[in-house]
């Protein structure tokens, strides 16, 4: 088995944190097509909608990446809750 350089370990671990761009190209990358259009959605303008819609996507995407790096810190044992927990079950008993 081949060892990663740190550099490639962390492309690998924590390569999911580019999905936080989505938000960013969905605000500032699109705003201007958005801006032109003249449709009403639920009686609101376009732009408003996409803004609150951008707002949801963007707290889904954070909450998705908080996930997986947590999943990837408790799979390498890098979880500092856990490791306080235990240490705090030890002094305890």
């Amino acid at each position: 088995m081949t060892a990663l350089s740190p550099r490639t370990a962390s492309w690998k671990l924590y390569g999911h944190r580019w999905l936080l761009l989505i938000p960013f190209i969905w605000q500032i990358g699109c705003a201007p097509f958005v801006n032109s259009a003249s449709v009403r959605v639920f009686s609101l303008p376009l732009p408003l909608v996409w803004q609150m819609t951008g707002i949801l996507i963007a707290s889904a995407l954070i909450a998705l990446v908080f996930r997986l790096d947590e999943r990837m810190e408790r799979a390498l044992g890098l979880d500092e809750d856990s490791a306080g927990r235990a240490a705090d079950a030890e002094a305890s008993s």
